[in-house]
């Protein structure tokens, strides 16, 4: 039996947009796996004859009862996930989707083709017991594998150090509130969108630039690490977190910051689980962070340590390759 994960290569891409995938894989492989490196080209320009032939070679190694994991979305066509589901079921080895992001759960989508994809997965590794649970209900009977934390590989100088300064690193897209923010100091990271160029933060936004996945890890010098998402539009980012582990989370509790996130995402719960933060409903909240005291801020960082180190090592990761060899399926770790 021999243990496949995907790797999509897009060289074209920012650095921080792969991160997550390309740590998973570079995981998987110090653990004997192999990976499968997918080509992303505009895949709706061919013939489903030129996909097919493209999905068979990169398939060609994959033999009956071999496992392969898929990281998705691999943002290919509809049609290549189709087929490339259907390909690994054609060869009977046990098919499993590595799920990064979910489009049904944080757009409005009249048309949810990834839904009829997942349905053909045996086995699905998702964020949150609340993902699995909207899954099952939109039809899909699937395994489940819980991972609450997506590892985050790198080198960290030095921990924050204790300040009510507010970090916030991710797509600005997702967060118009930015625009109209007034509320406590924050440091700002990451790419400006075209339509944000000559737009000026407000006073209390200090924009740092964009950074490689690795350097920022020490940029994060001080206080505290938010996430919070809008929903607007037919775009539901906020109540996306109900469901997701976001990738941030990790660059946060990697660099020493306490969380903060809406209390009604799944995040929250870990939050309050371990003692690493805190949790809000609105970000007027933000003006109590001066009420943060020095021990309380150590206490959180002191929790935050163990976690840590489970990130820098890729033990989230680990538990689950290891579960999955094991055929230890529908399981959850924390």
């Amino acid at each position: 039996m021999t243990y496949f994960i995907t790797h999509t290569i897009e060289p074209w891409m920012p650095p921080g947009a792969l991160k997550a995938k390309s740590d998973y894989a570079q995981i998987a492989q110090k653990q004997g796996w192999t990976i499968l490196p997918i080509a992303r080209y505009n895949d709706v320009r061919f013939d489903n004859e030129t996909r097919q032939n493209h999905i068979k070679t990169w398939l060609n190694a994959v033999k009956a009862d071999d496992i392969v994991i898929h990281q998705f979305p691999s943002y290919m066509s509809c049609h290549f996930e189709q087929q490339w589901v259907q390909e690994i079921n054609n060869r009977s080895a046990h098919s499993i989707v590595l799920i990064h992001d979910i489009e049904p759960l944080r757009l409005v989508k009249t048309d949810a083709w990834e839904l009829s994809v997942l349905k053909q997965y045996n086995t699905i590794i998702v964020h949150s017991e609340a993902m699995a649970n909207d899954l099952r209900g939109m039809g899909i009977n699937s395994n489940f594998i819980i991972q609450p934390l997506f590892d985050y590989l790198g080198e960290v100088d030095k921990l924050a150090s204790y300040s009510h300064l507010i970090n916030f690193a991710g797509t600005f897209q997702k967060s118009p509130w930015l625009k109209d923010y007034d509320g406590p100091q924050i440091n700002l990271f990451g790419s400006v969108p075209k339509k944000w160029r000559d737009f000026v933060f407000p006073n209390q936004v200090s924009y740092h630039g964009n950074f490689d996945p690795d350097d920022i890890l020490n940029q994060l010098t001080s206080g505290f690490g938010l996430i919070w998402d809008n929903d607007f539009e037919d775009k539901t980012y906020q109540s996306y977190t109900k469901y997701n582990a976001p990738h941030k989370a990790s660059l946060y509790l990697r660099a020493g910051l306490p969380l903060i996130a809406w209390q009604k995402s799944a995040l929250a719960t870990i939050i309050k689980k371990y003692n690493i933060g805190l949790s809000i409903n609105s970000l007027n909240e933000l003006n109590h962070i001066s009420d943060i005291s020095p021990n309380q801020y150590q206490t959180w960082q002191a929790n935050i340590q163990p976690i840590a180190s489970q990130l820098a090592q890729g033990s989230f990761t680990q538990k689950i390759l290891i579960t999955i060899q094991n055929k230890s399926f529908n399981q959850k770790f924390d």
